[in-house]
């Protein structure tokens, strides 16, 4: 392709010279030292471009910077090194960035005040620019590569059957035909009858893959093919990394701001009653019914005409434009579809009761007919559709009584000017949010086919809490993809004995409920809202503290709030801004239980600063259509009620400086609602007063009081004390009720200067008094701390930082690290004495630390840091300028000795003791105790220092610049805050201990430069390069090395290790050649608008460096694009990594053979590491695990595409794994099994002819060894087979198979003594089949013999999937019970399947000669299971009623056969009597103590589980039940006399091995169980003596003198051990 001269290239499109060093330095070599030529450019065979090599170049060799480096480091010279290895101090460029601000101007405290120590310092922190720290030569780093050389030239191409073509495979070697391999080579046709299997021979690509002697040889002979013609260079094979991926960029942590939640803007577009005669007032809050809380502020609005709010233009001195507003914005933190908007509606008070007020709005009976039309309509029709009638309806009615609507505007307008101040309850509204935007939806999806698939509300988590880990709740939405929704309500009265928010609650659950909801009186009307969500810009949006937020607009449209969110649940953001809110909600005020006149009561609520009437502050905001601010507020009214609920919100602007003066003042009124004849002035009449101050203790006052009222006037300096507490006075005070507490109110602050919070207020305090000029005792609480405890209060306030809440932890996480850091960096002199607080505040760190990264509730970014604390490092954290405070008087208490860098509360010394610690430099700044010599501590501090501190990048190394080194009064150099805070960081990692070591050393890269652990979140090139530096390891490492490692890890460790495995094969999958050849389009057009967006960046001023951080460390984390694109720094292009369209097919062929060896080689590495860890199973306790996590990733590869050569080396481990533990993955793994299974099939008839050997070798060995594992390894049985063979190999002197054939003899019993009753023969169920569905099987039976340790529900769930699949749904049912099945009660066109567990049955003289488990699990054809049964039908029932039916099963063959199920040809049945049941229980449990007391390794917790079902005397139908049940008296019939005897005789047994058991617990037990052993003792002894007079009574019939009959010697074993039926036999 011919390229364009330079002068028509596109700036961003050039291309620099690609011929590395290493290529040029290679072209020289090959040439001869002689004159050079002047020019070479020619091109080779295949296409590949050769150098032009310019006569400017000379032949110099470049330095070895590598080899340089390692010979000046080998000098030994400690300067020179610590001089390399450390950053250029100019690395790192630190800015102040001046933080974003959402309103006009920063919420801050109101000017003139001096401000509390805390208070101002929030403020700085919300105020002051962040600190960036950012890095120069980021883009300079060395990259480490492995060059490619010649080598990739001559890689031997790799075969993967995904690359052969059906149409096109290759010619290779085939396998001798059927024809070949007969007898007869003269036949033309073959048949299985033709076949001699005794004329075959072996494949000779197979022929010794089975032949070896020993697992171990098989191993060594795997190990020696693995290992031959291997790649050597694993880094030759992995493409080169691109320079600009060589450098590690942290993603940059998110900003911190402001919280909000999902924001919806509600506008209030209609309050439309029928009548308008009054100014009504609206306020609306969000309710969250689910977590029963008020969840936002109140919204104060109301659409009053002009001539309405003439009415109240006596009570309104000026309305302010921010009180107009019609609309807000809600912020829903947890969206839930419990979330209600509640409008309540007042008016002005008048006379009557809320009822007798509403009834002018109410709707005539005569009229219901038409309001209920009118009703439907407004379900059904549109807005305009439902007023019509509506209002065509009320025009004519007020036609008809226009003089009496006339008469009561008249008198409104009286009660507006005469009680204009006052309100009362009339009506509220509720809209469900979530069910009015779902309505919107899905009237918008009926049209638009859906929106998002199914349309209303997509379910997911919110950031909400900075987390990213939520439980899965049914409140989690996220409101998207809607259109505004202008829901409808109608107005309900408002009763005005539910007011409160528990009433409120209750009735929003009724219509939850059901919609039939309670009876409710309508008032005629209707509220139109329109709700959606917030735009990004607001025009004249006011933040909660009533400031403008950005943009703000020119044509000054009418005021949004934004109104305050109450969370639902905690939420983690710390504070960003300054606020201080307090909210007021008078709750209820009881005066029943006083003679009084008094019953329209109001509360005057004031904030004052004095005492002094003119003392109340204008700090109370104001409701719609006034002031802004108010000095007073009056609570609505309830109409002739003594004991009133309140139900309003006040919001006060708290002072940023509260000090003892500060209180509530409440006054409580009778307002005169009639007035009467000849009178004038006031219609308030008071009633008393109450007060609360703002502080307590120092502390904001807040949640519930209940205050006492005072009938006279208040005394002087009352706000001094608490209305509860106040001092006699003299005159005495009279109080209501004798000063019981009549009036409950509720106050809730939001305020991000007060914690709220005892031991985070408890910290600050003593922090801010240690900085300030402080006199002692100082106040804290209720208590006082004198000077010589200021030390111990403070470090006890430390300590306790870990025990405060996690959320008010957060809010003041800035606060609480810069304080914390500053103790740690500056020693504190308290009375004379240097105070040691660095180890404790370091301490203190690191629980802080710890605790927020181990949180389940914080958010982690994509590197596993919490992203709290990231923030807090990249924006907000700064170094302790004590230098500039050493400097500072007046106003931070600090000494201004220009030699002193300490803060001290009173003595004068600490000059001297501040001098002295300052001469050493070896010292630690916080404990002056630290001997100056060199010590460990010291040596450890410095390899700290030189090893983790001073990464590139560390904001604690970069922060230090912005404090440069000062010179004191005599010259000397100080040393500067990095290197000091640098220094006691890491001395106090060294002296710390116990917990706070292990979480420092745990985290030091945390606590230092927040890298964290990496986590999966890795993009997929990032990860392919770590796993690629993992496998090197793995190959180049010690073997053994390797092993030990293995054997030593955990096995959860050890799980993870194997995942990872697995995750290497699917990264470095072989995708095969004509993948090369094709270019995405999708990724094309991704970067084509990459590039675009590139364009519009420099051009339009954003910058590169601008858009290079919003890709990297943006939201927009989209992988697509950020694999597919990379940034030239010093080209300023995009380009495509996948180009390939610029390359030739003999570059793409080579690629995809360099492709196919890594792939190969990669998966060989991990062939390998498997096989260590497999030879170290035996070593190591965890085989079963082991084995079959091994077998999975074998699994896996198999799965992915592989080489011929990986694939013969895969199925050689596999065989490996089957001859060593076949076993146990034939018992343990069977699922596993029966994949391997399938895919060793599937590459049975793989078109690769090598793979087919394989695969054929490896299932001939799988079928082997699992009829092996099936017979439970039949071990015993061989040596009945050699017992034939042996005499005929004597007989013919063959010594060598004689050798082989007694070490197999040898092997064989060896596995017998070292198994043991670990061997496991098989479980055995029975399965009968009944319905015409199955045909010939029908009322069949069989015995299925499955593995070992199978359930039942196993077998069971297998064979009805099984059956499903074939008959379809709905026609197979599975019978539950091992009851007889009745055909008649069968369901025809159903197939149906009875499974029962079965177990061997032996007659009592067979068991004589199968005494071990073998011979009781060979040659077995008699099956048995039993079915209890009482006479009346039950299954269960009393003990002497309990019958048990025996069935026995007998098959045509024995097991093991070569078939797993066999037909029953025999059923016998035969019943046991209660006394028989009795005597099986006591016999089993008599055999349960004695094999859990006499073996060889005894285990005492089955021992006591068996003790304890057998001696204590709780265990229902136990031991003693059964004797006193059948053995209390001597039966009447003799037929009985010997079962009641064998029963006595189990009974004495048991006793005995119950005594032995207990002695043999009492040698196990630990000291902690000897009361266990002696409760267990007295039970034993308890049943023996209640035994004792059953067991003791014979029945002397029973012991006459017998003759003992003559018994024959059975040969049990030798004979079949079963009876023939006459079935049979015939």
């Amino acid at each position: 392709m011919a390229s364009l001269p330079a002068s028509e290239r596109r700036a961003f499109a050039l291309k620099i010279n690609r011929h590395s060093s290493a290529e040029i330095r290679k072209h020289f070599s090959g040439t001869s030292h002689g004159s050079l030529p002047h020019h070479r450019h020619s091109h080779s065979a295949s296409g590949s471009f050769c150098f032009n090599i310019p006569q400017s170049y000379e032949a110099v060799e470049p330095v070895d910077l590598d080899e340089f480096l390692m010979s000046q480091l080998r000098s030994g010279d400690a300067e020179l090194m610590q001089e390399l290895g450390e950053f250029p101090d100019d690395d790192l460029e630190v800015e102040l960035v001046e933080r974003e601000c959402r309103t006009i101007r920063p919420s801050v405290p109101e000017e003139g005040v001096e401000l509390d120590p805390h208070v101002r310092d929030c403020v700085q922190s919300y105020t002051q620019p962040w600190l960036v720290v950012s890095r120069r030569t980021q883009g300079y780093g060395w990259i480490a590569y492995s060059e490619r050389t010649d080598a990739n030239r001559l890689l031997q191409r790799q075969m993967f059957e995904f690359d052969v073509q059906p149409d096109k495979q290759e010619q290779l070697e085939k396998s001798p035909s059927l024809a070949e391999l007969c007898d007869d080579t003269t036949r033309t046709t073959l048949t299985c009858s033709d076949f001699n299997l005794r004329a075959l021979q072996p494949d000779r690509r197979v022929e010794n893959l089975l032949r070896f002697s020993s697992p171990e040889e098989l191993d060594r002979f795997n190990l020696e093919a693995r290992n031959s013609n291997r790649y050597g260079e694993l880094f030759g094979l992995y493409p080169p990394i691109d320079e600009e991926d060589a450098v590690a960029i942290r993603p940059i942590p998110d900003c911190p701001k402001e919280h909000f939640g999902q924001r919806i803007l509600v506008r209030c577009q209609t309050i439309k009653f029928d009548i308008e005669i009054e100014p009504l007032f609206a306020t609306m809050a969000l309710y969250d019914l689910k977590e029963k809380k008020k969840i936002s502020e109140n919204f104060h609005f109301d659409i009053n005409s002009d001539q309405m709010k003439g009415f109240l233009r006596v009570h309104t001195p000026h309305t302010d434009a921010s009180t107009l507003a019609r609309s807000a914005v809600f912020s829903i933190s947890y969206p839930s579809p419990d979330i209600y908007l509640v409008i309540k509606i007042e008016k002005v008070l008048q006379q009557g009761e809320i009822g007798d007020c509403a009834e002018p709005y109410m709707v005539l009976k005569e009229n219901l007919m038409m309001l209920k039309i009118i009703e439907k309509v407004l379900q059904q029709g549109e807005i305009g559709d439902c007023a019509e009638p509506y209002m065509v309806l009320k025009e004519s009615d007020a036609a008809k009584n226009r003089e009496k609507l006339e008469k009561l505007r008249n008198q409104a307008e009286g009660f507006c000017q005469r009680l204009g101040r006052y309100r009362m309850p009339f009506a509220f509204a509720t809209v469900n949010i979530m069910s009015a935007i779902n309505s919107t939806l899905e009237r918008d999806t009926s049209d638009t086919d859906s929106i998002n698939g199914k349309g209303t509300m997509e379910k997911k988590g919110l950031p909400r809490r900075n987390s990213d880990r939520f439980s899965v709740m049914e409140d989690n939405y996220i409101l998207s993809g809607f259109k505004p929704a202008v829901p409808m309500c109608t107005f309900i009265k408002q009763e005005g004995e539910r007011l409160s928010d528990e009433d409120l609650f209750k009735f929003l659950a009724e219509i939850k409920r059901s919609s039939n909801q309670r009876r409710v009186k309508i008032i005629p009307g209707y509220l139109k809202l329109e709700v959606s969500l917030v735009p990004e810009t607001v025009p004249g949006c006011l933040s909660p503290e009533l400031i403008p937020v950005k943009p703000v607009s020119e044509k000054n449209p009418r005021a949004v709030k934004e109104v305050l969110e109450f969370p639902s649940s905690e939420v983690y953001v710390p504070h960003n801004i300054y606020r201080n809110l307090l909210y007021v909600y008078p709750l209820r005020l009881n005066l029943t239980n006083r003679l009084t006149s008094a019953r329209n009561i109001t509360v005057k609520i004031q904030f004052m600063s004095g005492e002094d009437p003119s003392c109340a502050m204008p700090v109370i905001f104001g409701k719609s259509s006034g002031p802004e601010f108010l000095q007073e507020v009056y609570t609505p009214v309830t109409y002739h009620n003594r004991s009133p609920d309140f139900y309003d919100e006040i919001k006060i602007r708290l002072p940023a400086r509260l000090t003892e003066k500060h209180h509530l003042l409440l006054t409580f009124y009778h307002i005169s609602c009639q007035q009467k004849q000849n009178q004038t002035g006031s219609v308030e009449s008071l009633i008393g007063y109450s007060w609360l101050p703002m502080l307590n203790n120092d502390r904001l006052q807040t949640g519930q009081q209940c205050l006492p009222i005072i009938l006279d006037k208040l005394p002087g300096n009352y706000s001094l004390h608490s209305p509860e507490k106040l001092p006699a006075q003299v005159p005495p005070v009279k109080w209501m009720e004798n000063h019981k507490g009549l009036f409950n109110l509720e106050l809730q602050a939001v305020s991000s200067v007060q914690t709220q919070d005892s031991h985070l207020e408890r910290f600050f305090t003593l922090c801010h008094a240690l900085e300030g000029k402080t006199t002692f005792p100082i106040r804290l609480g209720d208590e006082k701390i004198s000077e010589n405890m200021f030390e111990h209060e403070l470090k006890l306030s430390i300590i306790s930082l870990s025990s405060s809440g996690l959320e008010p932890l957060v809010l003041f996480l800035h606060q609480v690290l810069d304080k914390l850091f500053r103790l740690i960096m500056q020693p504190m002199v308290i009375a004379g004495q240097t105070a040691n607080l660095a180890q404790i505040a370091f301490e203190s760190v690191v629980s802080v630390v710890n605790s927020l990264h181990n949180s389940q509730e914080l958010a982690k970014d994509h590197q596993g840091r919490n992203c709290l604390l990231a923030t807090y490092l990249y924006f907000v954290f700064r170094l302790p300028d004590t230098q500039h405070e050493i400097h500072t008087t007046g106003t931070g208490g600090l000494m201004a000795h220009p030699e002193s860098r300490y803060s001290t509360l009173t003595r004068a010394t600490a000059n001297t003791v501040g001098f002295m610690l300052l001469q050493s430099r070896i010292r630690s700044t916080s404990n002056p105790d630290i001997p100056a010599p060199q010590s460990p501590e010291d040596t450890e501090v410095a390899n700290i220092l030189g090893k983790g501190l001073n990464l590139p990048g560390s904001r604690m190394t970069a922060a230090g610049n912005v404090s440069n080194t000062s010179q004191s009064s005599t010259g000397s150099t100080r040393p500067t805050n990095r290197k000091l805070f640098h220094e006691e960081l890491a001395l106090q990692m060294v002296v710390s201990t116990g917990v706070c070591r292990e979480n420092v050393y745990k985290s030091t890269c945390m606590i230092f430069v927040q890298t964290g652990k990496t986590t999966n979140m890795l993009t997929a090139e990032t990860s392919r390069n770590l796993l690629m530096c993992f496998l090197w390891i793995i190959k180049n490492a010690d073997q053994n090395l390797v092993q030990r490692w293995t054997v030593d890890m955990p096995l959860s460790q050890l799980s993870r290790l194997l995942e990872l495995l697995t995750i290497c094969i699917s990264c470095f999958e072989y995708r095969g050649k004509q993948s090369s050849d094709k270019v995405s389009t999708q990724a094309l057009q991704k970067s084509q608008q990459a590039k675009v967006r590139l364009e519009e960046a420099l051009l339009g001023g954003i910058g590169a460096r601008g858009q290079m951080m919003k890709r990297v460390g943006g939201n927009d984390r989209t992988l697509g694009q950020r694999e597919n694109l990379r940034w030239r720094k010093d080209l300023t292009q995009w380009r495509q990594t996948n180009d390939r369209q610029d390359k030739s097919k003999a570059e793409l062929d080579q690629e995809a053979i360099i492709s196919g060896n890594l792939a190969t080689e990669t998966n060989l590495i991990v062939l390998d590491l498997l096989e260590m860890i497999v030879q170290a199973v035996p070593l190591a306790d965890c085989k079963d695990n082991v084995v079959g996590g091994v077998l999975k990733v074998l699994l896996h590869s198999l799965t992915c595409n592989q080489s011929t050569t990986f694939l013969s080396h895969c199925f050689s481990t596999l065989r490996a794994l089957i001859v060593k533990f076949g076993d146990l993955l034939f018992e343990e793994e069977a699922e596993q099994c029966a994949d391997l299974c399938q895919k060793v099939l599937h590459y049975c008839s793989s078109c690769v002819d090598g793979n087919r050997s394989q695969a054929c070798a490896t299932l001939y060995l799988i079928m082997r060894y699992s009829y092996n594992s099936a017979s439970g390894g039949l071990y015993e049985a061989v040596n009945e087979v050699y017992k034939v063979i042996v005499p005929i190999l004597e007989a013919h002197r063959d010594f060598r198979r004689l050798a082989s054939t007694h070490d197999k003899l040898q092997r064989a019993f060896e596995n017998i003594i070292q198994k043991g009753h670990k061997r496991m023969f098989g479980t055995y169920f029975r399965v009968g089949f009944y319905g015409s569905k199955f045909g010939d099987l029908d009322e069949q039976e069989f015995i299925y013999k499955e593995p070992g340790i199978t359930h039942l529900p196993e077998i069971s769930h297998r064979l009805e999937n099984f059956y499903s699949q074939c008959f379809g749904d709905g026609v197979l049912e599975m019978i539950k019970d091992s009851t007889p099945v009745d055909r008649k009660k069968l369901n025809p066109n159903k197939a149906y399947v009875q499974i029962t567990f079965v177990e061997p049955y032996f007659d009592d003289y067979e068991m004589k000669d199968r005494l071990t488990n073998f011979e009781k699990n060979f040659n077995l054809r008699r099956f048995m299971y039993t079915t209890p049964f009482t006479k009346s039908g039950r299954p269960r029932g009393e003990l002497n009623e309990q019958y048990k039916r025996k069935t026995i099963l007998t098959t045509m063959h024995a097991f093991p056969y070569i078939k797993t199920r066999i037909n029953v040809i025999q059923k016998e049945e035969f019943d046991l009597t209660p006394i028989e049941v009795a005597i099986e229980d006591m016999q089993k449990k008599t055999r349960e103590l004695a094999e859990a007391t006499h073996r060889e390794k005894p285990d005492a917790v089955m021992l006591q589980m068996v003790l304890q079902g057998s001696v204590t005397a709780t265990v229902n139908q136990g031991p003693l039940e059964v004797a006193q049940v059948f053995l209390n008296e001597i039966p009447a019939d003799p037929k009985l006399f010997r079962h009641h005897n064998k029963l006595r005789l189990c009974f004495k047994e048991f006793i005995l091995r119950c005594g032995e058991a207990i002695e043999k617990n009492k040698q196990l037990i630990t000291p902690d169980q000897k009361e266990y052993q002696q409760e267990m003792k007295k039970n034993y002894n308890k049943l023996r003596e209640n035994l004792r007079p059953m067991l003791e009574r014979k029945i002397p019939e029973l012991y006459k003198p017998i003759i003992k009959p003559r018994i024959e010697n059975r040969d049990s074993f030798k004979r079949n051990s079963l009876r023939r039926t006459q079935d049979e036999n015939s």
